[in-house]
């Protein structure tokens, strides 16, 4: 692996403007700053909420890991030689917006927090 993957996937903490598009698909996909990181800890949350205090499972569907549309087409994008830059941006707005709705519910779902 080239040290300038490596750097991205690990070691950035914000993406660069002078990224190519691949270079900011790996950022949001490997990296623990990117957003498939972020999603994956919603997930989680979401899991444990419905599993450990009686939520509907849907909400697995609707906000947590079975909600997975983006991060299946960042994953495609990141196996390619070249990443349209439009579909990428695209595809990172609507993958922060399902963080943003996970968060959301979180909120308002969250029985250990006052409300």
């Amino acid at each position: 692996m080239s040290n300038r993957f490596l750097y991205i996937a690990d070691e950035a903490s914000a993406p660069s403007r002078s990224w190519s598009n691949a270079d900011l698909a790996n950022f949001h996909y490997f990296n623990p700053n990117g957003l498939y990181a972020a999603k994956k800890a919603r997930d989680e949350k979401v899991s444990s909420l419905v599993h450990d205090h009686g939520l509907p499972s849907g909400a697995i569907w609707a906000h947590g890991s079975m909600n997975s549309y983006c991060t299946d087409r960042l994953m495609t994008m990141v196996n390619q030689k070249r990443v349209n830059g439009r579909r990428l941006r695209v595809i990172l707005e609507m993958l922060q917006k399902d963080i943003d709705d996970a968060d959301r519910w979180i909120e308002d779902n969250n029985p250990t927090e006052e409300n």
